[in-house]
């Protein structure tokens, strides 16, 4: 059945309402395939799928009747495990890449990292080789912009370990002896006056260790996911074109690029780490007068020569992530060089240390860690020029590129899912450092300490950040509120279309349940502007630095955001800053209890360790080409593994039809984009519940939309996709109309009815629960639209 065209220049939207349901009836059977070669269904299944039993349906008793609480149960015969006879069923399982091991629901913790790395897909541009001027310009800046913010979050991370080890343990704590003995009798290895380890810079050496460990185990974590995911080159490389970017033969093998990242970032944050380590004893040795050789003023030198040895490895390493991809044979001298950018400043790290520990009678630890704050200052304010620089660079693409209408948030996306990835990221630092602080001082409050507690000051810097945590949870809520009423008023104006969808009366709660399900449906088009107020908290805390610098009241030192407005702002509006300050700390430390929570759960139980893995099967789609320490993307093995076994069934003759659910439609299209050609006409393609036009083609222009999607089309020998109104993630998907002229959308272009009917079905008691997202295959359509685009393999007689 060809595709209906709209006219050409239509971008009418496609029509929400199915043709007027009748009673229930029995479903029609499924049509017998046509006689001849060897037919496969192979299944994809979207996020957090079950076992493969279960998406087989081999399970011996399969359930005739009833829902999942009661039902009625027959054995099951070899039939019943077809969709269509004469068409066997493949199932290809993926759950396990993200939600199979109970230690990745502490992946959660990575969720700023991920966030970044998907900002790098967003650009709003087509990923044409031969870009020339402005367009070439601006999309280098967008890339170059990502790498270096999500080289920042590395950094930020760091800075938070840091902050706790070296900064409140190692230098805060140990600096203040007998205080930090009784209030923390474990530290008395480092505060007693008789250890040997409570000089300064012994105290940052193991302050040091929890930072170190921190980076340790990302590099693991990466290594090993980077062994787990790769996969062999096909002999055969698909056909590449300029619509389809995923088509490109290299687009899922990124190892090589990933470990020259990954060197980099690692580099970075060791020499975070080596700054930290470095700038006290540096310090006291510039001013010193006097004392041994290496305090001598005529021996400093050694510190500032390490000093600009940093700065040279720090500096060579981050502009390392600034050169793209090329070729194998540079990618590969690249990865040598940053190992050993990577390598060199793990030796000066070790020789720092030893600077550190060198003895210096006199030095004495107090105040503040030396450095750590003009650090986090410097690091801050680069982030936010970063995000100033993506928003400038994806509005010129937007503008001279052009990507299709439907583009989210006119192109703005990616700059504002970076921005929050890095307030994220900020948030989950400031949190962290401040509830180590209450933790290890003991004190009810950070900023006014108690006379019987220990005084700890982590960077002032953070108490930004917990105002910013502090709005954004006014935000969440006034978001919360207005979806509410948004949901309501969606509801009523559904109510006359469902009463004159089954004839029935308005005053029935059946009708008011349908009606719910399908305003329901339609709450994805809200996102971009719930993203865009999401970021809102960005503008007062703007506002209030803006505020302070011009009052004078905004000093060269860090200090205490309450503080920096206290000369204007007294009584209540002081209050209310205290307050907002003391509300973020509380809710930062309540999301690292929650993830805590969330993660020791996801070990003991297998339905949340899968509920937390469908996080990662959206957001780990993509490549780690921006984040090298970010989770891995399970398409990077999926989709060559699907490619590698769908060719081997087509050259043996096989008729294969991808079938594929939410996600898994996505790797199912990008399976058939990294097919060869000899393979055309062997494949077609069903997909249900899909997101490739509602929230791939709209986030992801560069990759996905109606080019793209003619471009898929003319690559299976037909395609078929279903998609409910009351279904939040699907929709119609959209491809170029003949000869490029407007758009069409490819069958089936009418929703599917959900419920299929109103009452109760013969032989029931209850009636059909709306399905929503779920539960495609067990759709009558999904049997007719696999009998449509069964393809017939070379030599059979024609079906």
């Amino acid at each position: 059945m060809p595709d209906s065209p709209e006219p050409p220049g239509s971008h009418e939207p496609v029509s929400r309402t199915p043709a007027p349901r009748t009673p229930c009836a029995e479903p029609a059977a499924a049509p017998p395939a046509a006689p001849g070669p060897d037919r496969v269904e192979l299944r994809v299944h979207g996020v957090s799928g079950g076992q493969a039993e279960e998406l087989l349906d081999v399970e011996p008793a399969m359930r005739v009747g009833g829902d999942r609480l009661a039902g009625f149960f027959r054995w099951r015969r070899e039939r019943d495990t077809e969709t269509v006879p004469g068409v066997r069923r493949e199932i290809f399982a993926w759950g396990n890449l993200t939600s199979g091991s109970s230690s990745r629901a502490f992946w959660l913790l990575l969720l700023p990292f991920m966030m970044v790395n998907v900002a790098y897909w967003m650009r709003p541009g087509r990923m044409d080789r031969d870009q020339t001027g402005v367009r070439r310009a601006a999309s280098t800046v967008y890339g170059a912009g990502v790498r270096l913010l999500a080289l920042s979050l590395t950094a930020l991370i760091t800075l938070a370990a840091a902050g706790v080890g070296m900064d409140l343990v190692g230098w805060q704590c140990a600096g203040q002896g007998q205080e930090c003995v009784q209030a923390r009798p474990w530290l008395a290895f480092l505060a007693s006056a008789s250890s040997p380890l409570s000089v300064p810079g012994w105290g940052l050496v193991v302050g040091a260790v929890l930072p170190a460990a921190v980076v340790a185990v990302l590099w693991r974590l990466s290594r090993r996911t980077a062994a787990d995911y790769e996969v062999v080159t096909g002999p055969v490389p698909p056909e590449h074109t300029e619509d389809a970017p995923l088509s490109h033969p290299d687009f899922w093998r990124n190892s090589e690029i990933m470990a020259r990242l990954r060197s980099a970032h690692i580099a970075v944050a060791v020499g975070t780490v080596a700054v930290l380590l470095l700038v006290p004893p540096l310090r006291y040795d510039l001013s010193a007068r006097g004392g041994d050789a290496l305090t001598d003023p005529g021996a400093w030198w050694f510190g500032l020569v390490l000093a600009v040895l940093l700065g040279a490895v720090a500096a060579t390493s981050t502009a390392s992530v600034l050169v793209p991809g090329a070729d194998p044979r540079w990618n590969a001298r690249a990865d040598r060089f940053c190992r050993i950018l990577r390598d060199a400043m793990l030796v000066l790290v070790a020789v720092v240390a030893v600077y550190t520990v060198w003895p210096r009678p006199g030095w004495e630890a107090s105040g503040r860690l030396p450095g750590s704050g003009t650090v986090l200052n410097s690091l801050f304010a680069a982030q936010g020029a970063l995000v100033l620089v993506l928003l400038v660079a994806a509005l010129v693409l937007f503008s001279v590129d052009r990507p299709h209408a439907r583009t989210a948030m006119r192109g703005l996306a990616g700059p504002s899912t970076a921005a929050l990835g890095a307030l994220l990221g900020g948030g989950f630092s400031a949190a962290l450092v401040y509830q180590g602080a209450l933790w290890l001082s003991g004190c009810g409050s950070v900023s006014a300490p108690e006379t019987d507690c220990l005084a700890l000051s982590p960077p002032t810097a953070y108490s930004w950040l917990q105002l910013a945590f502090a709005f954004e949870a006014v935000i969440v809520l006034v978001v919360v509120a207005v979806l509410a009423l948004r949901l309501r008023g969606a509801v009523r104006a559904e109510l006359p279309e469902v009463t004159s969808l089954y004839s029935r009366s308005v005053r029935d709660r059946r009708t008011w349940e349908i009606a719910r399900a399908r305003a329901a449906g339609q709450m994805t088009e809200v996102l971009p502007k719930v993203l865009g107020a999401l970021l809102l908290p960005v503008v007062p805390l703007m506002g209030l630095a803006l505020y302070s610098t011009l009052t004078g009241n905004l000093v060269a030192a860090p200090v205490d955001a309450p503080t920096v407005v206290a000369g204007e702002f007294r009584g209540v509006a002081q209050s209310a800053l205290d307050l907002l300050v003391g509300v973020g700390s509380i809710l930062g430390g309540a999301c690292l209890v929650a993830l805590v929570w969330i993660g020791r759960s996801a070990y003991r139980d297998r339905p949340t360790r899968q509920a937390v893995g469908a996080v990662w099967d959206v957001g780990t789609f993509w490549p780690r080409v921006a984040h090298p320490l970010a989770p891995p993307s399970y398409a990077e093995r999926a989709v060559p593994q699907l490619a590698a076994r769908v060719a081997w069934m087509a050259r043996k003759g096989t008729a294969v039809v991808l079938s594929g659910h939410s996600q898994g439609s996505v790797l199912a299209a990008a399976t058939v984009w990294q097919l060869p050609r000899d393979c055309r006409g062997r494949i077609s393609l069903v997909t249900h519940g899909s997101p490739l036009d509602r929230l791939y083609a709209r986030y992801f222009p560069a990759y996905f939309g109606p080019a793209s999607f003619s471009d898929l089309t003319g690559r299976v020998s037909a395609w078929r996709n279903l998609w409910r109104v009351t279904d939040a993630i699907a929709g119609p998907v959209r491809r170029m109309g003949p000869e490029g002229r407007g758009e069409a959308v490819v069958e089936q272009a009418e929703p599917l009815p959900d419920p299929r009917c109103y009452d109760a079905p013969p032989g029931e008691a209850r009636r059909p629960e709306v399905l929503g997202h779920s539960y495609y295959t067990s759709d009558p359509a999904y049997a007719q639209a696999l009998c449509e685009v069964m393809p017939t393999p070379p030599g059979a007689g024609s079906g």
